[in-house]
């Protein structure tokens, strides 16, 4: 829709007025999406957990990653594209004591082994992994456990993701971001 201006701007040039934007339609997912989701939530969390080994002597201020990749060759080996929705666990040092969910995260199948690799023994300068976490609890004696999941299609790691973190908000402390 065009008006002249008015007053007339300067040169004649016409202004343009816009009609308001509509509200765009909601469109909701089918129910059958939620029951999915749920799925794979109970899959992920109560599904087998793989301890990662550390040495007794591993703390924040003496991390030899070397060693524990040497330690966690076998389970590393299992990663590529295993999975690519993954939880981080912790439990006290007793072998008995109860995994405890620290953080849910997502990645391609075919990076989850560097993701896992950057979160529990290594990270690039650049990435936002948990590792710092993992650290401190190591070095206060805790253990450490991974568990994963392939959701097809791979577009739908993010849906499933967010879904989880969003009802485990509260006990997810290391989910957060600053």
């Amino acid at each position: 829709l065009c008006s002249q201006a008015d007053p007339p701007s300067a040169g004649g040039l016409l202004s343009f007025v816009r009609p308001p934007m509509p509200t765009p339609e909601i469109l909701h997912g089918p129910e059958e999406l939620a029951a999915f989701a749920a799925t794979c939530e109970t899959a992920l969390l109560n599904g087998v957990k793989h301890a990662v080994a550390y040495p007794v002597a591993a703390n924040s201020a003496n991390w030899p990653a070397d060693e524990i990749k040497s330690k966690n060759e076998a389970l590393f080996a299992k990663l590529r594209n295993a999975g690519n929705v993954y939880a981080l666990f912790e439990a006290d040092a007793p072998e008995h004591s109860p995994w405890v969910l620290r953080y849910v995260g997502e990645r391609k199948s075919d990076g989850l082994r560097q993701r896992l690799t950057e979160h529990l023994i290594k990270k690039n300068a650049k990435t936002g992994s948990k590792l710092f976490e993992i650290q401190e609890s190591v070095s206060g004696g805790k253990r450490i456990a991974i568990s994963f999941i392939k959701v097809a299609p791979e577009a739908l790691r993010l849906y499933v993701e967010e879904t989880i973190i969003a009802k485990h908000k509260a006990a997810l402390p290391w989910n957060t971001h600053g």
